[in-house]
């Protein structure tokens, strides 16, 4: 399938969809000058899930985001922004993973924040209710949806996809999306009895280290929502972990497993 411009991203699933801007310092506390983008979706009031290697932070420190809830380029970005300065948000990441290894299973990620504004913004979020059942009976060919912030787009315009699921690993979604930079941390969703729901976690344009059949290199892939994954992010969600939400912020910005 072609891949086509979202019309309305403020509809359901689209408005739960957001741009990421990450800012980040060296080990010493200064500034670095690029920024990366990666797409991630809302799954909680303040729970924010992406791809692992987004959030990595073997080489510097994430100190900062600006987060662009389902912004499409209608408006001019700042209308949307809401800013995530240093010290309140918790990063969790699996420390199996290290970039660029790119071992998929891993590679995931969630971004807590102290505040709510960007839900205040989408109305809602994606739902988050034994996914896993759906994502572990999945079958090839079976009908799934992706929509993200190719990098070979304009900034800031939110595009969508329907495909199929190509092959099921032990770990991996293999799937027939066409994907670029900054699709990274795109949800794949189903639609089920009138819900839209997450079933994979985009991560690479490849299906390398995923178990794949050799015919199927060509695809891309990502994280399959088992019901072990799905436990792993359920536990990093503060409205279902009692010890979780009692955690200060101003004392740990980056968290693993």
């Amino acid at each position: 399938m072609d891949r086509l411009r979202v019309e309305d991203s403020g509809l359901i699933p689209y408005r739960y969809i957001c741009l990421l801007e990450i800012f980040r310092v060296d080990f010493e506390g200064n500034p670095l000058s690029y920024v990366s983008r990666s797409t991630g979706f809302l799954i909680d009031k303040n729970v924010i899930v992406t791809a692992g290697h987004s959030l990595n932070q073997t080489e510097s420190r994430i100190s900062h985001f600006k987060v662009y809830p389902f912004i499409n380029a209608v408006l001019p970005p700042h209308i949307y922004r809401v800013d995530i300065p240093v010290s309140t948000f918790q990063i969790h990441t699996i420390p199996e993973y290290k970039n660029p290894h790119c071992y998929v299973k891993d590679d995931y990620g969630a971004v807590v924040f102290e505040t709510d504004a960007v839900y205040q913004q989408m109305g809602g979020h994606f739902d988050w209710n034994e996914n896993y059942l759906l994502a572990e009976n999945l079958a090839e060919h079976s009908p799934i949806h992706m929509a993200g912030y190719p990098i070979d787009k304009a900034d800031f315009e939110l595009w969508r996809e329907e495909g199929r699921v190509i092959e099921i690993t032990k770990h991996c979604l293999i799937h027939s999306f066409t994907t670029t930079q900054r699709n990274s941390g795109s949800p794949i969703w189903v639609e089920h009895q009138g819900k839209f729901m997450i079933v994979g976690i985009h991560v690479s344009g490849n299906s390398a280290s995923c178990g794949y059949r050799p015919e199927n290199r060509e695809f891309g892939c990502g994280v399959l929502l088992r019901k072990s994954i799905f436990d792993k992010i359920s536990g990093w969600i503060p409205s279902r972990n009692e010890s979780f939400s009692e955690r200060s912020f101003k004392h740990s910005s980056s968290t693993f497993g």
